[in-house]
């Protein structure tokens, strides 16, 4: 219904189906591991970060949740259905990147550092030439997801609005052309990919310990 509501600009039916959503899930917070149609979960929450929400905290729960969606999306047999997942976490991590960027600031901290020690906090446990920058993080992660869709050509189709083929469009223009900018003999395209997988992963683990987390609470 909250699809549907979208596809027709109903606005109102989707605040109000994408709000039922999202108590749902505050209350059933390890539900959302167990779906059986996470890309569609994961796009209801993606598309309600497009209200004027002014907790952020709000926000940022929607895009968190939105991004565990769209990673067990990725999982799917169906190369549309993986395309499309990978497609809209670049978006999550471009153009919604606000919602997500301490979430993937706190996902790349080394866990066992000294978190009253200054050089402790620079303990991130990440290879040495892991950019320090998170917008770059980010990048890099976005590039990672590129890389892993199977259909480039077509996967623009995906998205039947076309508000979001564009914005998709922006993105994966963002992202190659900052990578293509970034590279040089020790940032080849290749290593910039290997590093964005590595900070996937673990922006992916985060996510689920505290969903483990805050469901037991």
């Amino acid at each position: 219904m909250a699809w549907t509501a979208f596809g027709a600009q109903d606005y109102s039916g989707l605040e109000r189906h994408g709000r039922d959503i999202y108590n749902y899930f505050v209350h059933n917070a390890s539900e959302i591991l167990k779906l059986d149609n996470p890309l569609l979960i994961g796009k209801i929450f993606q598309v309600c970060l497009g209200f004027q929400e002014p907790d952020e905290d709000i926000q940022e729960v929607r895009a968190e949740n939105a991004f565990i969606c769209f990673s067990q999306a990725l999982k799917s047999d169906k190369s549309n259905v993986h395309d499309e997942a990978a497609a809209r976490l670049m978006m999550l991590l471009i153009r919604d990147q606000r919602h997500l960027k301490s979430k993937v600031e706190q996902s790349c901290q080394n866990e066992n550092a000294n978190p009253y020690s200054f050089f402790g906090m620079l303990d991130d446990d990440m290879p040495s030439d892991m950019p320090m920058a998170t917008n770059t993080k980010m990048l890099f992660t976005a590039y990672h997801l590129y890389d892993r869709i199977i259909d480039k050509s077509n996967v623009s189709n995906e998205f039947v609005n076309a508000n979001e083929r564009r914005a998709f469009e922006n993105v994966k223009s963002h992202v190659l052309e900052n990578c293509n900018m970034f590279c040089d003999e020790r940032l080849t395209l290749d290593r910039q990919e290997e590093l964005g997988g590595i900070v996937f992963e673990r922006i992916c683990g985060r996510l689920r310990k505290d969903i483990e987390l805050y469901s037991k609470q």
